[in-house]
C-alpha cells in the first residue's frame, strides 16, 4: 500500500498530457514552491531505494523520512511484522508529503518476501546494514545497478529471513565503545555517503523524463489546496484525456 496521491493515479499519462495538467495546475502553486519544486527535481533518484523493517521508534521511522527526502531518494519501503510504521510530524517537517512510502503488511502475504522480490523485479540489488559486518562499506558499495538498503528494527537490527535475501552486507565503520549508531543516523551516513558518490559518477541515476513529469504533476497536486481533488477533477472531465 502506497500513502499519499498515488503514483497509480498518473502513471498511464503522457508527456504530453502530464505537461497540459502540470500547466493547469501551476495557477494554483505559488511561483516560491514552484521554483522549489524544480530544484528538488533535479536531484531526486529511484536509483537508492530504503527498506525499513519492523520499526517501532516512530522518531527514527520519521527522521529516516526527513533524511530520504533531503538526500532526494524518492521512494521509501517499510515492512511492517509486529509494529505498525507511524509517522511523527513534529520530526519529518512535512518531508513525507513528497518522499513515495510503500508499506508491506501481513495483507501483502509474506511482507518479508514480497517487499524485496517486488525490489528485484524492478532491477534492484538488496544491501542489508549489519553493525560490525565485515563486508562492504558505503564507501565501497558497488553502485553498477540500483540498491535497495535494507535497514532493521532498533533493537534486534534485520531479521534473519530477510538477512539472507541480501546480495551484499555492509558495516559503517565504528571506532568507540558503543555497538552501533542510532537507525535514523545509520540511514542518513549511508545515503548521505552513496548519493554523493552517485552524483560524482556517470551512471544514470536521475529520473526520466517521464518519471520527471508525472513526478511534478503529483507534487504541483500536493501544494495546491484541496489538490488531489482538483487533480481528478481536471483529469476526469477533460475531453482530449486519453482513454
Amino acid at each position: 500500500m502506497q500513502l499519499g496521491i498515488s503514483p497509480e493515479l498518473t502513471r498511464e499519462l503522457s508527456p504530453q498530457r502530464a505537461k497540459a495538467l502540470i500547466g493547469q495546475l501551476s495557477a494554483y502553486v505559488t511561483v516560491g514552491k514552484r521554483t522549489l519544486i524544480e530544484r528538488s527535481l533535479n536531484w531526486r533518484t529511484r536509483y537508492l531505494t530504503v527498506v525499513l523493517e519492523d520499526i517501532y521508534q516512530s522518531q527514527n521511522a520519521s527522521a529516516t523520512i526527513r533524511t530520504c527526502d533531503l538526500l532526494g531518494v524518492q521512494d521509501l519501503h517499510v515492512i511492517e511484522g509486529h509494529n505498525t510504521f507511524k509517522i511523527n510530524k513534529a520530526v519529518t517537517q512535512g518531508a513525507s508529503k513528497w518522499v513515495d512510502i510503500f508499506r508491506y503488511g501481513p495483507d501483502t502475504g509474506e511482507p518479508t518476501q514480497t517487499c524485496p522480490g517486488a525490489l528485484r523485479d524492478k532491477g534492484y540489488r538488496l544491501a542489508a546494514l549489519m553493525p560490525g559486518a565485515n563486508g562492504f562499506t558505503p564507501q565501497t558499495l558497488p553502485l553498477d545497478d540500483p540498491l535497495a538498503l535494507l535497514f532493521g528494527n532498533e533493537e534486534t537490527g534485520l531479521s534473519p529471513e530477510l538477512a539472507g535475501l541480501a546480495d551484499y552486507t555492509v558495516g559503517i565503520p565504528m571506532f568507540g565503545f558503543s555497538r552501533s549508531y542510532n537507525l535514523s543516523v545509520s540511514v542518513a551516513i549511508v545515503l548521505q555517503s552513496l548519493t554523493a558518490r552517485l552524483h560524482d559518477s556517470s551512471l544514470h541515476w536521475r529520473l526520466a523524463e517521464e518519471e520527471l513529469l508525472r513526478l511534478k504533476l503529483r507534487w504541483y497536486a500536493k501544494s495546491a489546496a484541496k489538490g488531489e481533488e482538483l487533480l481528478r477533477n481536471l483529469m476526469a472531465n477533460d475531453p482530449h484525456a486519453e482513454k
